[in-house]
């Protein structure tokens, strides 16, 4: 009888031991649920971050592509000119 008391305490216990072990491991599911969210969004945060940066590092690139551009013509412009002056007053 003894036996058989100590066996169900034993048993009330470990119940017990079970039902908390399966309330932390929902728990844990939640807060990694949440997390997952959360991941998710900075994800989504950091694609639209790195794609504005990479067009805006696209338009950078082509102004200054542009303005390297028009600035040699520029000055090939400005050469012609001052050769033609040159020529005409007899250099």
């Amino acid at each position: 009888m003894a036996d058989s008391k100590n066996t169900m305490a034993r048993l009330d216990r470990l119940e017990g031991a079970i039902v908390h072990v399966t309330d932390v491991i929902v728990l844990q599911g939640e807060r990694l649920d949440v997390l997952r969210d959360e991941v998710r969004v900075l994800r989504d945060e950091v694609r639209m971050t790195r794609e504005a940066l990479s067009e805006r590092l696209d338009r950078l690139i082509s102004v200054t592509m542009q303005e390297r551009t028009f600035g040699i013509e520029r000055i090939a412009s400005i050469e012609n000119r001052v050769a033609k002056l040159e020529e005409r007053i007899g250099r």
